[in-house]
């Protein structure tokens, strides 16, 4: 198999795998116990807590382990909605399901912002939503159907003036794409995107008070369960090791996406280009086929990509993503995913690129 979608999850890097079994010989106990067994797993997962808040820049604010990057968001989401005591929120039509679907359920009014048909962010817009009424703004710092980056930090800084609580999820874009936390209430990432184990995300959090859940006995009373230390060991070392891997794995994202452009026939594809956008998520439009047709074409020749974020896998509904740039609900059925990572190489990539003007002829 040819694995082109490591946007949706990347396999374990062989480092994380064995940190994770020492800890799990080495740091077994419960991290609340009191005994010496409980201990050495309380001081691993603090180290690990501090470790992370150096990832991502922070000498202040808490990191709250958690079971995924989507409970991440809702933790994040639910807190700040709590604490504003405003509940209009900002977001883009473009975000993940995990931001939205809370949103649906939290939230009095969710505004919904456009992109630009170029794929930038819509500032005129924003300006023009971001009202006294607006308690916090959502919004992505990359887009995991088109790799759209998004100025999250300027963002921050308009609701910082403005009293307005602001979160960004930061899952596709963490550890790929520099970024300063300064200003941000909470931000989000997770563990399976950056070779770590599945099962296992984090939200930073500047001020955390509130649970969403209940009162709880971990992490700092925000989330319930024992704490699965082991998996947090893996997420960290995956984190260091992704980080002296990131460059090499953009720059040759970025000869796959050059690659792409010379040789799909222009009839039948459109590289979903935007002047800020990570190299290593490649959207195609597929313009005479459905982009589920494709994925499966290529599923059958041995190939794995997929037609936008795992999340929405099966609904063939038209992309978020390409309606929100201003394309018709048609159109916006044609989409293919690549999307590359570690393991890459320049005869996968052609291997790809040839069925797919195959499947066009």
């Amino acid at each position: 198999m040819i694995y082109l979608d490591y946007a949706a999850t990347t396999p374990m890097h062989p480092d994380a795998l064995e940190q994770y079994r020492l800890a799990a010989e080495q740091a077994y106990g419960n991290s609340s116990s009191l005994h010496d067994a409980g201990n050495r797993s309380a001081q691993t997962l603090e180290r690990a807590r501090v470790r992370l808040l150096e990832l991502l820049g922070q000498a202040e604010g808490n990191i709250v382990f958690t079971g995924s990057g989507s409970e991440a968001n809702y933790i994040a989401i639910n807190h700040l909605l709590r604490q504003s005591k405003k509940t209009t929120v900002l977001t883009l039509a473009c975000e993940h399901d995990s931001v939205l679907l809370p949103l649906a359920q939290l939230a009095t009014q969710t505004i919904l912002l456009p992109l630009r048909p170029d794929g930038t962010f819509d500032w005129e817009a924003f300006e023009t939503h971001c009202t006294d009424e607006v308690g916090v703004v959502s919004i992505q710092h990359v887009n995991s159907d088109t790799g759209f980056i998004f100025p999250v930090e300027d963002i921050a800084k308009v609701c910082q003036a403005r009293g307005i609580f602001f979160h960004c999820d930061g899952v596709q874009g963490f550890l790929k794409h520099p970024i300063s936390l300064d200003g941000f209430d909470a931000y989000t990432c997770s563990s399976h995107k950056v070779y770590g184990p599945k099962g296992l995300g984090a939200v930073y959090l500047r001020r955390p008070l509130f649970s969403p859940y209940y009162a709880g006995h971990h992490e700092i009373g925000i989330r319930p369960g024992t704490v699965d230390v082991p998996g947090i060991v893996a997420f960290l070392t995956a984190c260091e090791r992704y980080q002296s891997e990131n460059r090499r794995i953009q720059a040759a994202s970025q000869k796959f996406r050059v690659m792409l452009k010379k040789r799909l026939p222009l009839a039948g594809y459109h590289i979903v280009e935007s002047p800020h956008q990570l190299a290593s998520i490649c959207a195609i439009h597929t313009k005479r086929m459905d982009g589920q047709f494709a994925l499966l074409a290529l599923n059958r020749a041995g190939i794995a990509v997929s037609a936008g974020s795992a999340c929405r896998a099966g609904e063939n509904g038209p992309n978020a993503t390409l309606r929100a740039i201003q394309y018709d609900e048609t159109a916006a059925h044609g989409l293919i995913r690549l999307s590359f990572g570690l393991h890459t190489t320049e005869e996968e990539v052609e291997r790809c690129i040839d069925l797919l003007c195959a499947l066009d002829t």
